[in-house]
């Protein structure tokens, strides 16, 4: 009964900070039951956890995934939680973001991150936090070649189509949430189904039964459960076909965040919190080469932050480096993003890159199937703490793969 209290004081301990790291945690050691135990206790209350999973929970097969990732100097998306260390700050900002929007608010944040310092896997790392807080997300790389800032509706696609949710993070939620709204009307009736759309614009409501029509045993139509799904993502369809289902408008640039607005209402009504949609920047605005891509891009942005209001329980974030920052005030005379809005990504200190190393380390050990040897951890202790302050943290874990591989 007494670690039964302890585990709650922990909790309670927890929810100020709105996430938990065993490390705050020194000297706390768990059976495998109180284990479950408190890792049921944080999903309860919706409190994302870090560096409680093992990584020696890892299958070999997850844990030789991971090595290949970070050899490539790729962030695997699906366990980055396993070995991250640090960013308490980052998901601590987004965790109390999340609970305002939750209540029906809409946020825009940005993330001011230098090359090499851990942007794509901060974001990854932001999108498992989100995850745990019960919403949808969508990660975009957003580059010039298949997914231009300047081009709006490219971008809503995007959107649209990298949606995921906890459960399905290898399928686009935007087939898996209709799914589950079909379920509903299996399992509970149609009068049921009906409330969940309540408060639904018409050309959604009709969209939704389409799709519901489209998957019938008795008569399916496959063409019009995909006309269904690219007018959902914004497509460029005829009027014609879309008028054949009962759909007035199409989805453009001038309703796209309203809608988006409306699904974050439909996703909730399944259950979830609302829509997390994380932007990272690739190719940085400024580089952009014809300058009408260079303003178009920059009027997308600002068109976000000023419709956000139209988009309730919706959440962007918009990572990018320093030089946007510089940059943007001359395509923005009459909006200043104040520094509340800004998550500064710091660098790793050399506990947390020695951490790092380790997490590493037992990763490696489990894919090879073997104890990497005492004088190589010790090397990698080496190198985290001489590191030098030109090094990324890119550099540093593909280093850290090379000094094992070398080991070996």
């Amino acid at each position: 009964m007494a670690q039964r209290i302890d585990l709650l004081k922990i909790i309670q301990q927890v929810k100020e900070r709105g996430y938990f790291d065993i490390a705050d945690f020194p000297g706390l050691t768990l059976s495998l039951e109180k284990f479950k135990e408190l890792s049921n206790l944080l999903k309860k209350e919706k409190i994302p956890f870090e560096n409680l999973s093992s990584t020696t929970s890892l299958t070999q097969q997850e844990a030789l995934r991971i090595v290949n990732s970070l050899r490539k100097g790729v962030p695997p998306p699906e366990d980055i939680a396993i070995f991250s260390v640090g960013r308490k700050n980052l998901i601590e900002k987004l965790s109390k973001d999340l609970q305002t929007v939750a209540q029906g608010s809409s946020l825009v944040r940005f993330m001011n991150a230098d090359y090499g310092s851990g942007k794509t896997h901060s974001l990854y790392l932001l999108r498992w936090a989100a995850f745990k807080l019960g919403y949808v997300v969508s990660i975009i790389t957003l580059n010039q070649n298949s997914c231009p800032i300047h081009d709006f509706m490219a971008v809503y696609d995007r959107v649209m189509w990298n949606l995921r949710t906890q459960e399905e993070r290898n399928k686009p939620a935007l087939e898996n949430v209709l799914n589950r709204w079909l379920q509903v009307i299996c399992k509970n009736g149609e009068e049921s189904a009906r409330q969940i759309i309540k408060g639904l614009p018409d050309d959604l409501k009709s969209a939704l039964h389409a799709y519901h029509e489209s998957i019938s045993p008795v008569r399916p139509d496959e063409e019009k459960r995909l006309l269904v799904l690219k007018y959902l993502s914004g497509g460029n369809i005829y009027l014609r076909d879309l008028h054949k289902i009962g759909i007035k408008n199409r989805i453009d640039t001038s309703n796209a965040l309203t809608m988006l607005g409306y699904m974050a209402l439909l996703y909730r009504n399944l259950n979830y919190r609302g829509i997390c949609i994380l932007f990272d920047e690739a190719d940085p605005i400024h580089s952009f080469e014809a300058f009408e891509h260079k303003d178009k891009a920059y009027n997308n942005l600002s068109q976000i932050i000023g419709q956000s209001q139209n988009t309730p329980h919706c959440y962007f974030l918009y990572a990018t480096t320093p030089s946007f920052f510089d940059n943007y005030a001359n395509y923005w005379p009459d909006h200043r993003i104040n520094n509340n809005e800004i998550f500064e990504l710091e660098k790793l200190d050399a506990s947390e890159l020695q951490r790092l190393s380790l997490n590493i380390c037992k990763i490696f050990s489990n894919a090879k199937g073997s104890k990497v040897p005492n004088n190589i951890e010790q090397r990698l202790r080496n190198y985290a703490s001489d590191l030098s302050f030109s090094d990324t943290l890119g550099n540093f874990v593909r280093r850290c793969i090379a000094i094992l591989d070398e080991g070996r």
